[in-house]
C-alpha cells in the first residue's frame, strides 16, 4: 500500500459539520491563571492543558526539551513553544542545559486532562477516504504538496497572541473522536480525532490571518481541504485554514495579523459550508512530520507572551 493513503487519512480527514455544539462546553478546563513559573535561565507558564501549549522564555537559542526529548529552540527574544499532545502525561517537565556544566534548569507544570465527545456521522463512502483510481492519485499530490510545505520553517514575525480567523458558531470542536459511517456497503467505517475546531459561516465569508505569519502552502483545491492556506507564524507553529472558496494569497507572501486570507466555502471533503481552522506544532529537531502535533486552536487563543517577554 502506498505510504500517502495512511498519512493523508492522518493529516487531515473528511470534515463533517454535525449539530452545532459551543467549543467551550467540550475544551479542557485548563487552568485560567497566567501565573508563571521558573525563574532566569527558564521561566514558564503554568496554564496547561492536553493538547494545548506551554510558552517558555529562556536564553536566545536554547534547546528546550520535554520530558527529556529536544522539542523547541527560543527564538531571537528567548521565547519558546512546547506542544503538548492530546495524551500528555503530567506533569510535563520542561528543561533547558545549563551554560555552566551544571544540571539542566528544569520545570514540572501539571497538565489538565481533556474530556472530548464522541460521535457517530454518515458520509458517503469518498468523503470518507478516497474510492477511485483517480481520488486517489488527487489525494497522494495533496498529501506531497503538504509534506513539502510542512518541512519548510519560516522564522516568528510577532509575539504569541492569536485572534480567531472569523466569527461564528462553533459547529464541531478538536479533540472529538467521529465514526464515519458509510452509507453504503462499499468502504468500511473509520475512526478519527477532529484535528481542529469548525466555525459554521456562509460561503464567502472573509477569513484573516490569526497571528503574523509567512504562507508556505496556498492550494485551491486540495482532495480533502479543498482550498486551504499553511500560514507559518514560527516557533513550529501552522496556521490551517481549509474548505475556503477563494484565496487571496500565495506562497511566499508575508501577511499581518487580520490581513485577508480568502473567503470560506465547502470545497474539499465537506457536508457544509464551514471553515476548519487547524494549528500544526512541529518540533524542530525531528526531519520525520510524523511526529508532528495538532492542536487545540481554542486553547492557543488563551496564551500570550507578552508577561513572558516583559519580564
Amino acid at each position: 500500500m502506498r505510504i500517502w493513503y495512511v498519512a493523508a487519512l492522518a493529516l487531515i480527514a473528511a470534515c463533517a459539520t454535525p449539530a452545532s455544539t459551543p467549543v467551550s462546553a467540550q475544551t479542557p478546563a485548563a487552568p485560567q491563571s497566567e501565573d508563571l513559573v521558573g525563574g532566569p535561565g527558564l521561566l514558564c507558564t503554568s496554564a496547561a492543558a492536553q493538547g494545548g501549549a506551554i510558552l517558555c522564555r529562556a536564553a536566545p537559542g536554547a534547546h528546550v526539551s520535554l520530558d527529556g526529548k529536544p522539542i523547541a529552540i527560543s527564538d531571537a527574544n528567548g521565547l519558546a513553544v512546547i506542544g503538548l499532545k492530546l495524551d500528555e502525561k503530567s506533569p510535563a517537565r520542561i528543561s533547558v542545559p545549563s551554560n555552566s556544566g551544571a544540571p539542566p534548569k528544569s520545570l514540572s507544570i501539571e497538565v489538565a486532562p481533556r474530556h472530548d465527545s464522541v460521535s457517530k456521522i454518515s458520509l458517503d463512502c469518498n468523503k470518507i477516504l478516497a474510492q477511485t483510481p483517480e481520488e486517489k492519485e488527487k489525494a497522494s499530490r495533496s498529501w506531497l504538496k503538504k509534506d513539502k510545505a510542512l518541512k519548510t520553517f519560516s522564522p516568528p514575525l510577532a509575539p504569541v497572541e492569536f485572534a480567531q480567523p472569523v466569527a461564528g458558531v462553533y459547529s464541531s470542536s478538536f479533540g472529538a473522536t467521529r465514526t464515519y459511517v458509510p452509507k453504503t456497503d462499499d468502504c468500511k467505517p473509520t475512526v478519527n480525532v477532529h484535528h481542529g475546531t469548525d466555525i459554521a459561516v456562509p460561503t464567502g465569508t472573509e477569513i484573516h490571518a490569526p497571528m503574523a505569519g509567512t504562507v508556505i502552502l496556498a492550494d485551491p483545491d486540495l482532495y480533502y481541504e479543498g482550498g486551504c492556506v499553511f500560514l507559518d507564524l514560527g516557533r513550529g507553529l501552522v496556521s490551517v485554514t481549509m474548505h475556503m472558496s477563494r484565496l487571496d494569497v500565495k506562497p511566499g507572501d508575508v501577511v499581518k495579523q487580520g490581513e485577508l486570507l480568502g473567503l470560506s466555502g465547502a470545497t474539499g471533503r465537506v457536508t457544509g459550508p464551514h471553515l476548519h481552522w487547524a494549528i500544526k506544532y512541529r518540533n524542530v529537531f525531528d526531519k520525520d512530520r510524523g511526529s508532528d502535533l495538532w492542536l487545540d486552536p481554542m486553547l492557543l487563543m488563551k496564551l500570550n507572551s507578552a508577561e513572558l517577554q516583559a519580564e
